[in-house]
């Protein structure tokens, strides 16, 4: 090879690895550019994760703080303005909204709104539950967003203000709608699907404040209201109240209560709330599910009752009826009854939170159930009483020992629920007084008479088994003072599960025996007290006729006075009757009628004769016979109310009368009437110095001196007395 050629050579070798240097120059240049292009991007990259972290970790601490501040609030407006708040806080949007769900209306309505266009908003804002995107939010049960302003159907218009963005995030709880919160923005693009995860874990814990605010305030009323319990005593008002306390503080369509009394085999049963018609129909099946929880000692959940084999053969189709809750009442840690609920009306199913308000309630049922209980005890203890007592009263008003005999029997009787009774009464002779059976109309029952004879000797009461169910009883009729006789029962001892009825017996029979003793002692006291009532009447009457023999002696002095006395006691008594006087004011009235003259006995015949006028000495003497009157009769003791008429019965109303010159009432009110008695008397009976003048001229006298001589009260009744009055006193 020649040597120009391996020169050429040479020279084409470097020429070529000096552009190979240049190019990989260029190539690790341009690397280099892309690089920096790629770190660049890189960076930009990490800030906005950068970004978004910060904006995250910024959600997490308002959420956290938003957490801790629904820790101290119970109240579900301003919960609902505070998560408001801290969401415009966070997204800075024109608008949020937090409303709740109004189940009476079917709309939203606005609870809580923040943002410069939450002072546009009306108080009474509503939001349909089916138009636009909140209501494509509550079909689908998931939030959703829209954010493309380019497309004119996506614009959103809330209270005539349209915005380019809005988020929807419905607020549920265990699959039922609560409210919803809205978010919007004029901006589109405001708000991003990575936002959703923080919005909805807000509207969780608000959603679960609201649960918790409403679990808060069921306890609350739960307990106000179970308080109202102690002051109901009637159980079927007692039960019916249970049940409208357990369907308020659980939410439930329909309750049932019943207690079942540890002597008795039936239900009682109370109910609140609508039941649907097969509820009604199916009594024993309930009881038999009562009697179920009753035995459980547990309570019982169940979300679909004709599902589950302990409740599959209640035949109710009514959907909010579905689902039941039950637990037992227990006193003592046994078993008196249980309250069962149906029908959740806001979930599917009731939850633990209501289990625990009912076995709440339960605790405050059982105490009112025992002070019911207790209060029908006592009750029935107190009509026992009082049957006693009647007994007691029914036996001391007779005087008859077969009717005493037959009240005892009849008592007892029924009471005791006895399929046969008997009673004997002996005298302290032995022989038989009284004798009744029951019931009456059976000639076939007779007395045991060898029983009956060995309580009455032993003074012990006396059993006789007749059958496996039932036993005859003879109890003596006894006190200390001696024994009066026996009664017996035949009874079905299984009425009477747990005991025998002696002490209630024993009860009856003591007090009846007293009863009955009181009456004999009673009887033969009345009899004592009429031959005691009768002497003194016969003393009465005498004393009576005494005293009209002296006044008719009196009289016999002073031939014009002669039968006034008689004629002007009938007068006031006719006068007294009228008034309603007592018969023992009427009989002063009488006795002072026939008494007022009695003092003129102590005025001399020439004066009480003296045909002319007295003179001044006389009259002086004269107008001393009332008090002289009264002197004679003040030491007899059954004369003593006779005084005020002997001592007053010449005063006058206005006080011209004498001898003390009393007027008005101060003159005493029997004085009162007899002195109109008097003078109508005297004006209608001859007298020496003038003749009488007729009853209607008489009257028209007294009358006109009504008020000044008369007391005008005694003249009106004096007019209706002569009214009525026989013709043998007119004459």
């Amino acid at each position: 090879m020649n040597q120009s050629r391996v020169l050429g050579r040479q020279t084409n070798t470097k020429n070529l690895a000096d552009t190979l240097d240049l190019s990989d120059s260029l190539s690790h240049l341009k690397a280099t550019d892309q690089n920096i292009e790629l770190l660049t991007r890189r960076i930009k990259e990490l800030e906005h994760r950068l970004l978004i972290e910060r904006i995250r970790n910024e959600q997490l601490l308002s959420l956290n703080e938003f957490s801790h501040q629904l820790e101290s609030l119970l109240d579900q407006p301003v919960e609902a303005q505070l998560a408001a708040n801290t969401l415009h806080s966070v997204f800075k949007c024109n608008l949020v909204l937090v409303l709740f769900h109004n189940s009476t209306e079917q709309r939203l309505q606005l609870m809580a709104a923040a943002g410069p266009d939450a002072q546009g908003l009306s108080a009474n804002f509503r939001h349909s539950l089916t138009r636009g995107l909140v209501g494509r939010a509550i079909r689908a049960r998931r939030p959703l967003i829209t954010r493309d302003s380019n497309d004119p159907g996506q614009v959103v218009e809330i209270a005539h203000l349209q915005y380019g963005a809005q988020m929807v995030v419905p607020l549920m709880y265990h699959g039922n709608l609560e409210g919803a919160i809205i978010l919007c923005d004029a901006e589109p693009d405001a708000f991003d699907p990575e936002d959703l995860p923080y919005v909805e874990a807000l509207a969780n814990r608000l959603v679960i404040a609201w649960e918790n605010d409403r679990n808060w305030h069921n306890l609350t009323e739960l307990v106000k209201s179970a308080a109202s319990l102690s002051t109901t005593l009637n159980p079927a008002q007692l039960l019916d109240r249970v049940a409208e306390i357990a369907c308020t503080s659980t939410g439930a369509s329909f309750a049932l209560v019943g207690i079942r009394h540890e002597d008795r085999r039936e239900w009682q049963t109370g109910s609140s709330g609508k039941a649907p018609l097969p509820f009604l129909s199916t009594r024993a099946e309930w009881h038999s599910l009562f009697q179920t929880i009753f035995n459980s000692k547990t309570s019982l959940r169940i979300r679909d009752i004709h599902k589950d084999p302990r409740t599959a053969r209640f035949t109710s189709t009514a959907g909010d009826c579905r689902s039941m809750l039950a637990t037992p009442i227990l006193i003592d840690g046994e078993p008196t009854g249980a309250i069962l609920v149906f029908g959740k009306q806001t979930a599917p199913a009731f939850s633990e939170q209501d289990e625990f308000l009912l076995n709440l309630l339960s605790t405050h049922a059982a105490v009112s159930v025992e002070r019911c209980l207790l209060d029908e005890q006592l009750r029935t203890t107190l009509k026992t009483t009082q049957l006693l007592y009647d007994l007691s009263i029914r036996i001391a008003e007779t005087d008859n020992l077969n009717l005493a005999a037959q009240v005892i029997g009849r008592t007892a009787f029924r009471l005791f629920q006895a399929s046969t009774c008997g009673l004997v009464l002996i005298s302290e002779d032995g022989l038989v007084e009284a004798s009744v059976v029951f019931p009456g109309d059976d000639p076939q029952i007779q007395h045991p008479e060898a029983l009956i004879r060995q309580a009455i000797e032993t003074r012990q009461i006396a059993f006789q088994p007749l059958s496996d169910d039932q036993s005859r009883i003879v109890i003596p009729i006894q006190t200390s003072r001696r024994c009066y006789g026996a009664l017996w029962l035949e009874m079905d001892t299984s009425l009477h599960t747990g005991h025998q009825p002696v002490d209630e017996i024993r009860i009856l029979i003591n007090q009846a025996a007293v009863a009955l003793e009181r009456s004999i002692l009673l009887a033969e006291t009345r009899q004592q007290a009429s031959k005691i009532a009768q002497a003194y009447t016969e003393l009465e009457q005498s004393y009576d006729q005494t005293l009209l023999a002296l006044m008719n002696s009196l009289e016999a002095r002073d031939h014009e006075t002669e039968t006034h006395t008689l004629r002007v006691s009938q007068t006031a008594l006719a006068i007294g009757e009228r008034m309603g006087l007592p018969a023992s004011e009427l009989k002063a009235l009488q006795r002072g009628a026939l008494l007022h003259d009695i003092g003129k006995i102590g005025i001399s015949d020439s004066i009480l004769l003296k045909k002319g006028k007295l003179d001044p000495a006389e009259w002086n003497l004269m107008q001393k016979h009332p008090d002289i009157g009264a002197e004679i009769i003040r030491d007899i003791p059954f004369l003593s109310e006779a005084i005020p008429v002997v001592a007053n019965h010449h005063e006058r109303w206005n006080g011209s009368g004498y001898p003390k010159g009393l007027r008005g009432e101060e003159i005493p009110l029997l004085a009162r009437i007899f002195i109109v008695a008097d003078v109508f008397d005297a004006l209608t009976s001859d007298r020496v110095y003038r003749e009488k003048i007729t009853c209607k001229a008489a009257l028209e006298y007294i009358n006109s001196q009504s008020g000044i001589l008369f007391d005008p009260q005694i003249v009106d009744v004096l007019n209706r007395v002569i009214r009525d009055l026989p013709e043998a006193i007119l004459e």
